[in-house]
This record gives C-alpha cells, structure tokens and sequence, in this order.
C-alpha cells in the first residue's frame, strides 16, 4: 500500500487546497503530528477529511485531480453527484502521475453535531470536530482522531496512541476513554494501562461515569 502513495506534504497539500470552498482538515498521523508541533514518525501517505456534507463542493473544486473511490478494497472512478454507500474514502493524484498524491475521508453529521463513523452512537458538537494549530493549519481533533486509531489498530496506531496520549488534556483524555468503552471495548484495557502510566498511585481515569 505504501508503495502506492506519493510523499506528499502537508505544505504542497494545503497550497493545492488554497481555494477549497469548504472547510476541511488534516487527518491520520499527519493530524496528529501537525496539532503536537513535531514529526513522531514516518508517514506512508497524508489525509484530509470534511463534513460529508461538503464532500461534493469539496470535489467539484478539483478538477487537476483523477479521483478514484476506495471501498471494501477495491477502486472504482468517482460519478459526480452519485455519492457512494459509506464507508469509503476518495484517493487523488494529478492527472498524469503514478502515485496517488492524498486520501479524502468524510465525516458523518446530522443538525450541530458530529457522528463517529464507525459508530454514531459515539457523537460531539461540530464545533469541537477541528482544531486549529499554532501553526494555524486545521487538523481534527487529536481525541477524535485517536478514537479512528483504536479500532483493530496496527503496530503504528498502537504507537500513536502510546505517543499521543500523554500529551491530551484530561478532559480530552477523559471523552476519548468513554468513547473506547463504548465503540471498541476492546481496546479499553490498552488505555487504562496507558492512563495508570500517568497515575502509577491512584487516581486514572473512571470509564464509570
């Protein structure tokens, strides 16, 4: 997969989207080390991600683009205006280069508030989805993004989430804790220990509340 994805970065990415229309964000491991202010790792490929809703206008706005859609592990050419069933996520290259160059993802919504994908059970006002760096670029947020890192993670979400937990606010560690217990439990004892690191006499966070 790694193999398929130009080293594209978060510089060229967002001077290609200077007049993106709607808003969007960094996403995946670039997200992460855009919102901390230091590279924590190699990276195979860089995302973005916008409300579902914006995801036409978004499209529409690059036509320098062949865009493809990524579903079940398998590519078919994106229709304008026929939306695919989710999940999915859209890969981009110009037109004329081998490797893709960035990956869309969209974010479920209803009225204000933001809905986990992979669970809507899991929800949180718009407002809180994006975050804006000191750098100013726009990333989502590193609680939400870390929630995407905890479903059947591999060897480097594992170690985002070891990187990054740390450096979460309680309150931010505290939502992303009840969210795991609710969307992937399994997950949960990889946090608790995470959180008794930071604790090792007492006081980690309760997922009881």
């Amino acid at each position: 997969m790694a193999g398929r994805w130009r080293q594209t970065t978060p510089d060229e990415l967002a001077c290609w989207l200077e007049h993106v229309p709607v808003p969007w964000a960094f996403a995946g491991g670039w997200a992460l080390d855009l919102w901390a202010g230091h590279t924590s790792r190699t990276h195979s490929d860089i995302e973005i991600t916008c409300l579902r809703g914006d995801l036409k206008a978004l499209v529409d706005s690059l036509a320098g683009f062949e865009i493809v859609v990524a579903r079940n592990k398998q590519l078919s050419h994106w229709r304008a205006g026929a939306m695919p069933e989710p999940p999915f996520s859209l890969w981009l290259r110009r037109h004329g280069e081998l490797l893709w160059d960035f990956e869309i993802v969209s974010e479920a919504h209803a009225d204000d508030a933001w809905h986990y994908r992979r669970d809507e059970r899991i929800s949180r006002p718009l407002d809180l989805l994006f975050r804006q760096t000191p750098s100013g670029r726009m990333v989502i947020a590193p609680e939400i993004q870390l929630l995407y890192k905890a479903k059947a993670p591999r060897e480097r979400d594992i170690a985002d989430l070891h990187h990054f937990w740390p450096q979460l606010d309680p309150a931010a560690r505290h939502w992303l804790m009840q969210a795991v217990a609710v969307a992937h439990p399994e997950a949960l004892p990889m946090l608790d220990e995470l959180e008794r690191s930071r604790y090792p006499a007492g006081g980690a966070i309760s997922t009881s509340s």
